[in-house]
């Protein structure tokens, strides 16, 4: 697939994550949506440092989710049941909490997290199976990208070492995993202030491309 086919609200989702990667920050955005499928808010991951548009930065709090959220003022948005609430990650226990008690009823995100996801914490009390939530998952080449932007971080964070969140990632995602060992090794991400979210996206799609042809060919040759 090619990214002029992702949908343009993924697009700018994308774009979300991709500029706090730039800003030196975890590559996770989100988007509030409204009832027309309008995009009334945006979120950036802002823990490690300040970054332009947030409402809150430098703060373990500071997910993109909760940034996107913080902007739906009770005054302008008093029915929120229609909103939906877009990530590039599976919400986090925080994030999803903070969604169930925002009044938006819609999530849609990109690529499952095994290490912090809790999308499973839905109807996990009676207080939160009163709530009629509709969860969904993307296509997949978008979760893929996620997750490739987020293992490259995760390095860069951690000096190239593996971390119990890379290997939690490593058993659903392998694939996507050599991408980002092999890109950190050429430090292929390492100037994002040079590149589109876009470009990176054709980048991966070629050498997911390359990786299965490699691998029908080992197949071909031991046949």
């Amino acid at each position: 697939m090619t990214w002029s086919k992702i949908p343009r609200v993924w697009q700018e989702c994308f774009e979300e994550a991709w500029k706090s990667f730039q800003e030196g920050s975890r590559p996770i955005g989100a988007l509030v949506t409204d009832g027309e499928g309008n995009i009334i808010a945006r979120g950036k991951s802002a823990a490690f440092n300040k970054l332009k548009d947030s409402v809150i930065s430098n703060n373990e709090l500071a997910h993109a989710e909760i940034n996107a959220m913080l902007q739906l003022d009770n005054r302008i948005y008093t029915k929120r049941s229609t909103f939906t609430l877009y990530s590039t990650m599976e919400p986090c226990p925080l994030c999803f909490g903070a969604f169930y008690m925002s009044g938006l009823r819609n999530l849609k995100f990109a690529a499952k997290d095994k290490w912090a996801g809790s999308t499973n914490l839905k109807d996990a009390t009676p207080y939160m199976s009163l709530k009629a939530i509709k969860i969904e998952q993307t296509i997949y080449c978008l979760e893929q990208l996620s997750i490739v932007l987020n293992i490259y971080f995760e390095y860069m964070i951690h000096f190239g070492k593996d971390s119990a969140v890379t290997n939690s990632w490593k058993e659903d995602y392998p694939a996507e995993a050599k991408v980002a060992e092999k890109w950190f090794a050429e430090r292929k991400l390492n100037s994002p202030l040079h590149m589109e979210v876009s470009e990176v996206f054709g980048m991966l799609q070629d050498q997911l491309d390359m990786q299965i042809l490699g691998s029908v060919q080992i197949k071909a040759k031991k046949v």
